[in-house]
C-alpha cells in the first residue's frame, strides 16, 4: 500500500510482471492488499492469473496420470517443480506459473519410457524432432532430458538426471526418498523428499542465475512454511550434497527481498564469502536485466553472465570440465548436423570454427552497417 501511494509506473509494472512470470502472485497480492490498479493493468493481469489456473489444472491431471502410468509399467518416476512445487509452496493452483511437466526417471529406462509416452501420442521436439535410433541411443551421453509435445497438452520434459552437468547432485534420482504431493482429492504425484527438493531448487535457480523472480518467490513460499530448525537442516543437506554456495546465495536473496528470517546458526555466516557475494550480485543483475523488463535472450550479455557464474557453484576439475563440455556439445546443433552419431565426439572440431566464423561475420556486418549508415548520414548533410 505504501509503495502504491507514492506512485507507480503502471505500464512498466505490467511489463515487469510478465518478464518475471509472477502474474498469479501479483494479482493475488494486490487484491489482498486492496490496491487500486488501473484498468489497463488490472484486466490483463487478471486474464493472466486465470490462464495460470487453467494451465495448472491441466498440468495437475497430466502429472498425476503420467507418473501413475510410468510407475505402473515398473519404472520409478518423480515429478519435479511444476504443479507439485506449487501445491507444496502455495497449496493452490492459482499462483505458480508453470509451462511444462518435468518428470525424472532412471537413465536405463529412457527408451521404454519414451516408447510409453509416444504410444500416448507424445512426440520428441527437443533437442531435435525425428531422432534416429542411433541418436536416441546416445541421448544420456550428451544431455539430461528431452522435450515431448502432444496436441492440446502441456510440454513434457523427460529427465534422466537433474542437471546437464552430471557433477551436480549425482546421488539424487528417481527411486530415491520421496514425498507424495496431493494435486486434488483423487490426484497425487511423487516428488523429491523435502530436504532433497530444497537442494535441487537452490541449484536449479542458481544455474539459471535466478534470472526470474518467479523461481525465488516459489522457493521462498516453500521455506517460509517451515520452522528455522528445519531450514537449517535443509541447508545442511544442501551442503552435504555439494550445493553449499547455491544454498547460501538463495538464503541471502530471500533475506534481502522477502525478509526471510534465517536460523541463528546461519544468520551471521551466510553470504560472507567472496564467492557467494559474486553469485548474489550476478543474480540481481540478471533478474533486473537493464530495466527489469528485458528478456535475457535480447540482452547480449545475459547468457554470458549466467554461464560465467556457473564455475562458482561447484569445485574440482571434473565439474569445471563439464561446464565447458556442455558448451562444446550443444545438443540441438549436434543432432541437426550431418555427423553420424559415432562421430559426435568430433563435433567440437566443427562447432568451434563455425562459431568463430559466425562471430567474425556478425562483427563485419555490424561494422559495414555502421559505415554505411555514416556514409548515408554524411551525404544527407
Amino acid at each position: 500500500m505504501r509503495a502504491a501511494a507514492v506512485g507507480v509506473d503502471w505500464d512498466r509494472f505490467g511489463r515487469v510482471v510478465v518478464r518475471q512470470r509472477i502474474a498469479g502472485l501479483v494479482d493475488t497480492g494486490l487484491k489482498a492488499a486492496g490496491v487500486a490498479v488501473p484498468e489497463q493493468v488490472a484486466v490483463p493481469l487478471a486474464r493472466q492469473a486465470r490462464r495460470i489456473v487453467h494451465t495448472n489444472l491441466i498440468a495437475a491431471g497430466d502429472t498425476a496420470r503420467l507418473t501413475a502410468r510410468i510407475a505402473a509399467a515398473g519404472y520409478p518416476v518423480l515429478a519435479i517443480k511444476g504443479v507439485v512445487l506449487g501445491a507444496l509452496a502455495y497449496g493452490s493452483f492459482g499462483v505458480k506459473h508453470s509451462k511444462d511437466i518435468d518428470l525424472l526417471i532412471r537413465p536405463e529406462h529412457i527408451e521404454p519410457v519414451l516408447a510409453l509416452l509416444e504410444a500416448d501420442g507424445y512426440r520428441i521436439m527437443q533437442p531435435a524432432p525425428d531422432l534416429t535410433a542411433e541418436q536416441r541411443a546416445v541421448l544420456p551421453r550428451y544431455g539430461k532430458d528431452v522435450a515431448l509435445l502432444r496436441s492440446a497438452h502441456l510440454q513434457v520434459e523427460l529427465h534422466w538426471r537433474l542437471f546437464t552437468n552430471p557433477e551436480l547432485l549425482p546421488m539424487l534420482g528417481a527411486g530415491d526418498a520421496t514425498q507424495t504431493v496431493m494435486l486434488g482429492s483423487n490426484l497425487s504425484a511423487p516428488t523429491l523428499a523435502p530436504a532433497d527438493l530444497y537442494s535441487y531448487l537452490v541449484l536449479h535457480g542458481a544455474i539459471d542465475g535466478w534470472s526470474r523472480m518467479k523461481s525465488l518467490a516459489d522457493l521462498h513460499a516453500l521455506v517460509a512454511g517451515c520452522d528455522l530448525d528445519t531450514l537449517a537442516l535443509w541447508h545442511d543437506r544442501a551442503v552435504a550434497l555439494g550445493a553449499h554456495a547455491a544454498s547460501e546465495q538463495a538464503l541471502v536473496m530471500m533475506r534481502d527481498l522477502f525478509a526471510l528470517p534465517l536460523p541463528p546458526a546461519l544468520a551471521g555466516t551466510v553470504g560472507q564469502s567472496r564467492r557467494v557475494r559474486m553469485l548474489v550480485a550476478g543474480a540481481y543483475r540478471l533478474m533486473a536485466a537493464k530495466d527489469g523488463t528485458t528478456e535475457l535472450d535480447t540482452w547480449p550479455y545475459g547468457r554470458m553472465l549466467s554461464l560465467a557464474m556457473q564455475p562458482l557453484l561447484g569445485r574440482g576439475l571434473r565439474y569445471q570440465w563439464q561446464i565447458l563440455r556442455s558448451v562444446l556439445y550443444m545438443q540441438s546443433d549436434m543432432y541437426a548436423s550431418k555427423l553420424p552419431p559415432p562421430l559426435y565426439p568430433l563435433f567440437p572440431m566443427m562447432r568451434v570454427p563455425a562459431w568463430l566464423v559466425s562471430r567474425v561475420t556478425r562483427g563485419v556486418r555490424h561494422l559495414l552497417g555502421g559505415s554505411k549508415s555514416a556514409t548515408i548520414a554524411g551525404k544527407a548533410q
